[in-house]
């Protein structure tokens, strides 16, 4: 089993590299491509929505074909457009490039997730918030290396061509270790469909939701929020944001001892309390110090909901793991995609400091629907 958790994990690094790869060189295609703000955020649409197409559409490979197989595939579809993006000579061949790209990123994330699925049965425990951990080391490896790329001038071309090359050159390490689905009945087979979410699955997509409606807005706000609200020169600007991702990466790296030590419904209510706690102290201290602080805590609330409701999702019985995580996946990822559309048009009515009141609601929404509908035996 080492193995195999070697081989996941380095699945999950891919993952976050490949796409810290592509992010760090984003301002690079805004000059090359001549872009506007709007244009250019109207052609970052394209990566989310291959997503989410990509989400069913991956579910239903799995079922069919093998969470195994379809890791391979999602890699060496990697290995295909990664190179594609660098050579992208306008807006649209941009916006298309990136549309195939969440999708392989999707393809890749439901059936890495469902691999841990796997090994947690085979295990007994509770594995999934370590490998989320490992997604969050891959995004600081590849942003890393970008801005190095950058730092030396590296050419789009040149760099995509060895992320690609590197995602070829690790298939051997992973493959050969990956495990088999679990077999099912046909039965099972026959109700395995997005649509046959029943309404623990759906509580459970409904967390996720609001969990992952949070992490959006704290993602591509924050940052914001500190250059308008922080006055000294003591912190950058991006001092809320790096709080923050650092709780992420902490809260993940500690998810799986306490989701083994702990019931995970409680867990979950907790997780919603911090999100409130962290977002509250954030907007409403008047000290530095403490809205860092506030920005951590949130992190910590926000960094096990995903990885907590892939394993328990994953280990219900009434429908095959990959859908399971692929239908709760749809309905959370739309919550991360509208999260920073929602807050900047309430933002632009009330302020921002305002508009984040939304998440403090949220936090505790999440918080209440995990006390009142979630059973204790879901762990």
């Amino acid at each position: 089993m080492v193995k195999s958790r070697v081989g996941i994990g380095i699945l999950f690094l891919l993952c976050g590299f490949n796409f810290a790869s592509w992010a760090t060189r984003i301002p690079d295609f805004k000059q090359l491509l001549h872009l506007s703000d709007a244009a250019l955020g109207t052609v970052l649409m394209g990566l989310p929505i291959g997503s989410l197409v990509s989400l069913p559409l991956a579910g239903i490979l799995i079922a069919k074909y093998n969470s195994k197989i379809i890791c391979l595939l999602a890699v060496c579809m990697y290995i295909a457009i990664i190179p594609l993006l660098g050579y992208s000579q306008n807006a649209y061949q941009l916006f298309g490039s990136l549309f195939l790209f969440g999708m392989s990123g999707d393809i890749l994330n439901i059936s890495m997730n469902t691999q841990v699925v796997a090994l947690e049965k085979k295990l007994a425990k509770i594995l999934m918030s370590s490998f989320h951990a490992i997604f969050s080391v891959g995004l600081m490896l590849g942003a890393l290396i970008g801005s190095l790329t950058v730092t030396f001038k590296m050419g789009l071309n040149t760099h995509f061509w060895a992320i690609a090359l590197i995602n070829l050159a690790l298939i051997p390490t992973f493959y050969f270790f990956l495990l088999p689905d679990e077999e099912r009945s046909q039965n099972d087979h026959a109700n395995s469909n997005i649509l046959s979410l029943d309404k623990y699955l759906i509580t459970l997509a409904l967390i996720a939701f609001c969990g992952m409606l949070c992490e959006g807005a704290m993602a591509d706000w924050i940052t914001l929020y500190f250059k308008e609200n922080i006055t000294s020169h003591i912190f950058p600007q991006t001092i809320g944001f790096t709080s923050f991702a650092s709780a992420m990466v902490v809260g993940r790296l500690a998810g799986d001892y306490l989701s083994n030590k702990f019931n995970v419904k409680n867990i979950l209510v907790v997780n919603g309390l911090l999100i409130s706690l962290g977002i509250f102290i954030t907007i409403n201290s008047p000290f530095e110090f403490v809205k860092i602080l506030g920005c951590f805590i949130a992190g910590l609330g926000i960094s096990t909901i995903v990885p907590l409701i892939y394993s328990i999702a994953g280990t219900q019985e009434k429908i095959q793991p990959s859908i399971a995580i692929a239908g709760v996946s749809t309905i959370a990822y739309i919550g991360f995609l509208i999260g920073p559309v929602v807050i900047g048009y309430l933002a632009d009515i009330f302020s921002l400091q305002n508009a984040l009141i939304l998440l403090i609601i949220l936090g505790l929404t999440g918080s209440l629907i995990a006390k009142t509908l979630l059973p204790n035996s879901a762990k």
